[in-house]
């Protein structure tokens, strides 16, 4: 604590000591430096920061997660019990008509097996039709290769010795030819007659072997279709084997039922009662085995002397407590069927900086890595899902007050310029629950000097990396005309299901719309919407792409993201608007297919060959390396959107756009 202290009064002596006007004393580099070297603390502060060992903790918490599994299915064993208890008091009470039921289930039986037998037939089809779409990929490839072979032949033709007897014309001077051959003259005008017809055929084979890598990628994408379907009903099929082998069981039970009733369900209660012996004395055994543990862990920390010191006795209860911590935050539970599993920590909706904001960047030279959220002064923070209070440093005037929480499966909240604290480090909280008041007006205790004013700077990281927090909040609340457009699509997808499908979107105009039911589709509809005349043909695209192992998706959407699809050029052909903007000149390409090729060639040079994700491609998430777009957020959040409506799913920001 006393090395975290004195870390951030350097930093607020620094930005002091500059100026008592920060916004117009401080540099945009000295501000990034501060920033970032506060962040690069911060991460030891969320990580690296337990009161013990992680080695030891592991261990310890393996074994408790063990017996939290145990008690969990004692009382699935003990409700099974009370639920066979149940139905063995309503057999004198309760009759069913025997011929009825089993007519009804023999009925259901013969339907589920039809249908098993029509997904069979049905995964029989599909599987020879990959078979088919597979050989016809093995026999395209051998052409391709076949092709290869006749066009690398044809260009050491073309390169070989006999070249030396054409003019410049490109005609063959025949008085030369004879007097530089060894061959008779049959022989040689047979050699030139055959030369002349495999530079005819030249662009014949050029074209079909482009025909033939288009004709690969699209049975490749048709044979991943199928593949899918077929692994759907494979699934749907064991569905339908596992109500089968249900239906039965309940068949047979029923024959049974009027023979033994009695003795059946005193049978079920006896194997229930078996295996909640059996369990309780696995339960018991590794009860022994974590507290032999514990005490193990508290003798190597000191914990069980009996004379200790005050920073030794806080030590021990912070020892304790992690435990009890990490027990709870196993048993808590996001909420269900939404990818937004947090609440808002604040009621405001009003949004000031955006995760990774360009303008923010501008001006302080370091990447935001929060949303801050504008709210009045002393308003009440919330925790927005159970976890516990990770770290905590109060608000005093002049200091920066900071506080984060530990939540399950990997992620942590963490509250900037607070103005109040209302709980302990390590303590549990719940959703909803009460934790602090919001700041961060100029002057006020908890908000530093480089505030501007009131309002929440809220962070959400997962597995040690900072993410996007709006990814898991509903947008619903927020003002749809100020949102960025890489959030419309989340944003009308939230307010449809806050509505329970009732939502009227009519109003939320989006300014990009792709549409298709296949990518293939999709790509079509892009290049004829957005694109010029002159970059509409599919077939360039896909075909440079591939050559260049790159996703043809990705192509796309970067030509769309710089100057949308080549209606914004100054210079012909030119997508970059190459030396236009930087140093004056001007450069063209002789067509759209040189320039896409140079483009290609561009993602796969010395600079960028390394890279493999969208998220390395900008200043967005590389901080120091060679990069392709200097644009921090726009080009980025642009290319992940156009690649979702492409591939018809949220595409992550790691994003990968070589094909393997």
């Amino acid at each position: 604590m006393q090395k975290i202290l004195s870390f951030i009064f350097l930093i607020v002596f620094s930005i002091s000591y500059l100026s008592p006007t920060i916004g117009n004393a401080i540099d945009p580099a000295t501000s990034g430096r501060i920033l970032d070297n506060f962040k690069e603390k911060q991460e030891e502060i969320l990580f690296d920061s337990a009161p013990l060992d992680i080695t030891d903790a592991s261990k310890i918490l393996e074994q408790e997660y063990t017996l939290n599994w145990l008690d969990s299915l004692k009382a699935r064993l003990k409700g099974i019990e009370s639920l066979y208890q149940e139905k063995k008091e309503a057999v004198g009470e309760v009759r069913i008509s025997l011929e009825k039921a089993l007519a009804n289930i023999s009925d259901s039986i013969k339907t589920t097996e039809t249908s098993i037998s029509d997904t069979e037939a049905a995964i029989t089809q599909k599987d020879q039709k990959i078979q088919e779409l597979h050989a016809t990929s093995v026999s395209i490839k051998m052409k391709i290769r076949e092709h290869r072979q006749i066009i690398l032949s044809y260009l050491v033709n073309i390169y070989s010795e006999w070249n030396n007897i054409i003019d410049e014309t490109g005609k063959v001077d025949l008085i030369k030819w004879m007097i530089l051959t060894s061959e008779d003259t049959d022989f040689s005008l047979s050699d030139i007659t055959y030369k002349t017809l495999v530079t005819q055929m030249w662009q014949k084979f050029v074209n079909e072997y482009r025909d033939l890598v288009r004709s690969l990628y699209l049975s490749q994408v048709q044979e991943k279709k199928e593949e899918k379907q077929l692994q759907e009903l494979k699934i749907g099929l064991q569905e339908q084997a596992n109500t089968l082998i249900t239906q039965k069981a309940e068949q047979q039970k029923l024959l049974e039922y009027t023979q033994w009733q009695e003795a059946l369900y005193v049978q079920y209660i006896a194997a229930q009662q078996q295996a909640q012996a059996q369990v309780e004395s696995l339960w018991q055994e590794a009860s022994d085995k974590y507290q032999e543990s514990f005490e193990t862990l508290l003798t190597k920390y000191n914990c069980n002397k009996t004379k200790k010191t005050n920073d030794m006795i806080l030590e021990c209860a912070r020892i304790r407590q992690y435990f009890i911590n990490e027990k709870e935050l196993a048993k808590s539970q996001f909420q269900d069927d939404t990818s937004n599993i947090f609440s808002w920590p604040v009621e405001s909706r009003r949004i000031t900086s955006f995760f990774h904001d360009s303008e923010y960047y501008q001006a302080l030279r370091s990447h935001h890595e929060a949303i801050d959220i504008w709210t009045e002064q002393w308003s009440d923070v919330i925790a927005p899902a159970d976890g516990y209070v990770y770290f905590v440093l109060p608000p005093l005037p002049g200091w920066y007050s900071y506080l984060a929480i530990k939540h399950r499966d990997g992620y942590v909240s963490v509250y900037w310029h607070l103005s109040e604290i209302n709980v302990e480090k390590y303590e549990f909280v719940k959703r909803g629950q009460l934790i602090a008041k919001s700041g961060g007006a100029p002057g006020t205790a908890g908000a530093w000097p480089m505030t501007s004013g009131a309002h929440l700077h809220f962070e959400l990281w997962k597995n040690r990396e900072p993410i996007d927090p709006l990814r898991h909040l509903s947008l619903v609340g927020i003002d749809y005309s100020t949102l960025l457009s890489v959030y419309q699509d989340k944003f009308i997808t939230d307010l449809i299901e806050y509505s329970w499908t009732g939502a009227d979107t009519t109003q939320y105009k989006k300014k990009f719309n792709i549409y298709g039911s296949t990518e293939i589709e999709r790509q079509k509809y892009l290049l004829s919407k957005y694109a010029t005349p002159d970059f509409q043909n599919w077939q360039m695209w896909v075909d440079t792409a591939l050559d260049a192992k790159i996703d043809p998706s990705f192509m796309m959407c970067i030509g769309l993201a710089e100057t949308t699809l080549w209606n914004h050029l100054k210079t012909p052909f030119n997508i970059w608007n190459i030396g236009n903007t930087d140093s004056g000149s001007t450069y063209s390409f002789a067509s759209p297919q040189e320039w896409l090729t140079w483009m290609t060639a561009t993602f796969n040079n010395r600079f960028l060959w390394k890279y493999t994700k969208v998220s390395e491609l900008s200043r967005w998430w590389n901080i120091d390396g060679s990069i392709y777009a200097s644009s921090n957020s726009n080009w980025h959040n642009n290319t992940i959107r156009c690649l979702s409506a492409l591939k018809w799913e949220f595409v992550e920001d790691g994003f990968e756009f070589r094909l393997k």
